[in-house]
Order: C-alpha cells, then structure tokens, then sequence
C-alpha cells in the first residue's frame, strides 16, 4: 500500500512540474511586435532589411515593426511611446533603449526613471515585455549597464541581458565601436528569437 502511495504521489508531482513548465503565453501569428529604440533598433550600420526588427520578424514568421530611430535619447522616447503604442496596439514590445544617454554620459538615474516609465506605461496597456539591456564602455571594459539588470528585477522582465554586451566584445559582429553590423544583428535577432520561443507560444488565429 504505501508503495502505491509513494507511485502515486510521485506521478502527481511530475504531471505539476509538466504543467508548470510548458506553460506558455499564446499569441496570435497576426499579432503585431513592436521593436522601440534607437539606432540599436533602427539597424544602424547595416542594411534596412537587415536589422534585428527585419530578422527577427523573419524567423518567427511575424510581423515586428521597427521603431527605432537614430540618436534618440531616453526622455525623447518616453515622450514618443505612448502615441505609438495607440497607433499600433501591439502584443509584445521589444525594448532596448538609453544607449544615447549612455553615450552621451547622462545622469543615468534619469535614464532608469525613463525606462520605468516606459515599462510601467506598456505594462498597463496589458502588453507582454522583451527587455534588452544596453552595454556601458569604460576603456576597455565592456558590460551591460547596471541600471539594465535592475530594472529587469524590479519590473520581473523577460530580458536579455548579454547579447549586445557580446557584440561589442567583437569585432567580427559590428560596423563601428557602438553598433552590430550584419552578422551581429543576426544573433540579436537569434537570441530573441530563442528568448520568444521560451515564453510565448505562437498560435495560427485561422486554426
């Protein structure tokens, strides 16, 4: 009897750890992915269709919307979000932002604040995260800016946290000292890609 007990129990456990790992968010195929930032997203130093936006689109076989532009900073996109987010009511937002202010050496708790707000904001429109962290350069050290991993913790995002880091380390992935080029935009495009695949579940609307 108690190793029918013991069977028992430990069959139930499995089938809970199976419920809880494969759940996944579903979205429809149709569903359109907004990617905001600035010249990380717009695709600087490569071609237009070569982007992370325009690839990632392409391996997940969706629709993700570049709206990325070029020396933005993050004031400047905080003030840009939320007409875009009633203009394209996306599913998902792809954020990666504050690279500029970075640069630019801002007072980088105004950029944190920035960025809660931009996440607080999609946050309440009921719209899914994929948070990207930005690296800082300090000589010849090369890591993701703290405040990127804070925020991540804070607001409990899906992020990535590495990949830009990566590119930057290497030359063969980017066009200049601060942006991918081809091939570096395409493991950004890989990484979220796999990073997508992990938490949401691609769903055909016509099934």
């Amino acid at each position: 009897m108690r190793k029918w007990i013991i069977l028992i129990g430990t069959v139930f456990i499995a089938a809970v750890i199976f419920i809880k790992t494969d759940t996944k968010t579903e979205i429809l195929q149709e569903s359109a992915v907004l990617a905001f930032g600035d010249s990380l997203t717009e695709g600087f130093g490569a071609k237009k269709d070569e982007s992370y936006p325009a690839k990632l689109g392409k391996i997940l076989n969706m629709h993700v919307i570049n709206a990325g532009i070029s020396g933005e900073d993050s004031r400047e996109g905080l003030l840009r979000l939320p007409s875009l987010l009633d203009e394209i009511n996306p599913r998902i937002v792809i954020l990666c932002h504050g690279g500029n202010d970075i640069l630019r050496k801002y007072d980088l708790s105004l950029t944190k604040e920035n960025l809660s707000k931009m996440i607080n904001l999609i946050k309440s429109k009921n719209i899914d995260i994929i948070f990207v962290g930005v690296p800082s350069l300090n000589g010849f050290l090369i890591s993701t800016n703290d405040i990127y991993d804070e925020l991540a913790d804070e607001h409990t995002l899906i992020y990535d946290g590495n990949t830009l880091s990566k590119i930057i380390k290497s030359p063969a992935l980017k066009s200049d000292q601060i942006h991918p080029n081809t091939a570096g935009y395409d493991l950004l495009a890989q990484n979220l890609a796999k990073l997508f695949n992990s938490h949401f579940k691609i769903i055909n609307g016509q099934n």
